[in-house]
């Protein structure tokens, strides 16, 4: 979606927040558009200007887009835009004085340039000012507990996080003691090299482990199991286990699947500043031959319908075997991560 001016999206939610109908058809849209933005473009770019403010209000919840599948969508132009909206309640903008005359907190001085602000928010901004002044934000705590604490529901600032109140300047997880939600990453000390190896599944997690644990020095510190697309959600909660991690090497099933979850899982890690995710070299040409030994060259018939390879997954792989790893995926096939038993690693390791 197309970033817009967050002052220009509040003034074209007041405006539609103005209207004595619940339900806002296309006209209405378009001319309070058009006065929230004068200085929009023209053409197919006018709708996509006007298919993000949209998005951005519904984000905020201060409106109600129709089904996906609905019929009120205008799908012309390559731009959808919906036929109609509803709002999705009736918040009340608060008078200008009420907030710009405040004595707000030193980091909340922002807040009197607002143009509108809605009660819910102000209600908001009013606990955040009395957190920061009897230092409630200086012990970190996590998402959901911040959000209970400021505004009665668990879930209601992981919300409030998409909205112009938070960002460059404004509120941050930062500035409220808080860190996002991340699931734990199951992991085990298998040494003291500065090297981790995360596996998709947790029958080769727990050979890996065996296998390393007997090692005098093994080559990787720390084994962790990645639960398949957990390894999203859990992959950040590697910064936090006090281990000195100065590279991560991923294992997964030779499948479409699994190395969509591995191109997943490296840009991850990038967004969140971690070592760079890489196959764990030379295993996943293991795996190919130990396919071989169980008299499966060509791998294991797969249950997905896989017409063609995911060149951009296949790309993960080394290049030694990137080829045959696409031609099987190409035909159907597909060999799991459990194809990996001790003996293989053992000797792969040693």
């Amino acid at each position: 979606m197309i970033e817009l001016d967050p002052a220009r999206i509040t003034e074209f939610g007041r405006l539609l927040c103005a209207s004595p109908r619940r339900r806002i058809d296309q006209k209405t849209l378009w001319s309070a558009f058009a006065a929230a933005f004068p200085g929009r473009p023209q053409g197919l770019e006018e709708r996509r200007w006007l298919a993000s403010a949209i998005e951005a209000l519904s984000r905020q919840g201060l409106v109600r887009l129709p089904a996906p599948s609905g019929k009120r969508w205008d799908k012309t132009f390559g731009a959808p835009l919906p036929l109609s909206i509803d709002l999705a309640g009736s918040p009340t903008l608060v008078p200008a004085r009420g907030w710009r005359g405040y004595p707000w907190h030193a980091s909340l001085s922002w807040i009197a340039e607002l143009r509108h602000l809605r009660t819910d928010q102000e209600k908001l901004l009013l606990k955040v000012h009395e957190g920061l002044v009897n230092g409630w934000f200086q012990e970190q705590a996590p998402l959901k507990y911040r959000s209970l604490q400021l505004t009665g529901s668990e879930k209601r600032l992981a919300a409030l996080l998409r909205t112009p109140l938070f960002g460059k300047g404004r509120l941050s997880l930062s500035l409220l003691g808080s860190y996002p939600e991340l699931l734990p990453l199951a992991w085990a000390s298998v040494g003291n090299a500065p090297r981790a190896i995360i596996f998709e599944n947790a029958g080769p997690f727990f050979v890996a482990r065996a296998v390393l644990d007997k090692m005098k020095t093994p080559p990787y510190g720390v084994v962790a199991y990645g639960g398949g697309k957990g390894i999203l959600a859990s992959l950040p909660h590697i910064a936090t286990i006090g281990r000195s991690i100065d590279e991560i090497h991923y294992v997964g099933d030779l499948d479409k699947h699994g190395l969509e979850i591995a191109v997943a899982a490296k840009r991850i890690a990038s967004v969140a500043g971690l070592p760079e995710v890489t196959a764990a070299p030379a295993v996943h040409r293991r795996m190919l031959e130990a396919a071989a030994r169980l008299g499966m060259p060509n791998g294991w018939p797969s249950s997905r319908a896989t017409v063609a390879a995911a060149s951009g997954a296949v790309s993960f792989l080394p290049e030694d075997v990137r080829n045959e790893v696409s031609v099987m995926i190409r035909g159907g096939r597909r060999i799991p991560e459990e194809v990996l038993g001790p003996t293989e690693l053992a000797s792969l390791w040693a």
